[in-house]
């Protein structure tokens, strides 16, 4: 039987993790959430631990984020430490899904605690997910796409992937985006002339910029991801090449934004609802240390934001602005 430590020496410990940049919300129930996020960069982990957040609150247990910076090495420490304060469930976006088998299993073996994951899977058992279907996020993308060249591009359309090689849910988007397009790709009517990898929004930008330098008459660029994008929508801007549309996954309020403007041609963007993400996870975990029912698995379904739609677009940013500094 684990030994369960009293709420207040445990909101003390909680409290000196804050010190040393921790999200912590305490209260007066004894269930304890510890939650290990990849990194705490960009507006769509905001929103993810927003969602953590009020499901911690609005369900009254003490709960406390940390981040792992992408770093496996990191990710265990921050594993070890939750097993070490003996929280009772934890919430984790695994970085590798063979890599972090080994701290996933420091929580459901050694310490035997109910674990969720979302956003991305790892090779072990774990009490439940919540995620999305990652090729739906970039086919659903493609499938727009499809419309939009035949109606845009009756001569054929030169096209860029920034997508990523690294990441499970990356390939899998990347994957499902060129599903898509494969009627377009096999007769010809789109060819694919630079396919490259990045992650933060730096190397979006970096990228974009060797692109338009390589291939002058691309015609559209897709990026997998809320960062890539933003760094190659920021190239495009600073090269006036408003002509070239772009199409992407993850939106912002920055990027919506990009949306309502002309400067670039931001046509669309499959979003994920990363608020519902983390709510679902914190609200699984508690049910799962309460012994209630728990789903295996849960599918937060995606959006498409398309510049057509500005009201949609305007709603969004009213919704997320408090999100952005």
């Amino acid at each position: 039987m684990r030994r369960k430590m009293v709420s207040v020496v445990l909101c003390a410990t909680m409290l000196g993790s804050l010190a040393m940049g921790a999200t912590t919300v305490c209260a007066e129930d004894k269930i304890t959430i510890g939650s290990v996020i990849m990194n705490n960069s960009g507006e769509w982990f905001a929103e993810v631990m927003k969602g953590q957040e009020d499901a911690a609150k609005d369900l009254g247990v003490e709960f406390s984020i940390v981040s792992s910076d992408n770093e496996i090495s990191k990710e265990s420490d921050n594993v070890a430490t939750f097993m070490a304060q003996q929280v009772d469930a934890l919430v984790i976006s695994p970085l590798a899904v063979d890599a972090s088998v080994a701290a996933v299993e420091t929580a459901t073996k050694d310490a035997g605690i109910p674990v969720v994951t979302w956003n991305t899977t790892v090779n072990t058992d774990v009490t439940s997910h919540v995620g999305v279907v990652p090729a739906e996020l970039g086919g659903n993308t493609g499938k727009y796409a499809v419309d939009y060249i035949k109606e845009n591009f009756p001569d054929g359309c030169k096209l860029a992937i920034i997508g990523d090689s690294n990441y499970e849910i990356g390939i899998a988007r990347c994957d499902g985006f060129k599903e898509a397009l494969k009627e377009l790709i096999d007769d010809g009517t789109v060819e694919i002339v630079n396919e490259q990898d990045a992650e933060l929004q730096e190397e979006g930008l970096d990228i974009t910029e060797q692109i338009l330098t390589a291939n002058p008459d691309v015609q559209m660029i897709w990026c997998w991801n809320q960062t890539s994008l933003l760094g190659c929508a920021a190239a495009l801007q600073n090269a006036g090449k408003s002509d070239v549309v772009l199409m992407g996954t993850d939106m912002s309020v920055e990027l919506a934004k990009d949306m309502q403007s002309d400067d670039i041609t931001l046509q669309a963007i499959t979003t994920q609802m990363p608020y519902d993400m983390g709510y679902q996870a914190v609200e699984n975990a508690v049910k799962a240390v309460k012994g209630e029912e728990v789903e295996k698995e849960v599918m937060i379904p995606t959006y498409t934001y398309t510049k057509e739609n500005m009201d949609e677009i305007q709603t969004y940013i009213d919704e997320h602005q408090d999100l952005v500094g």
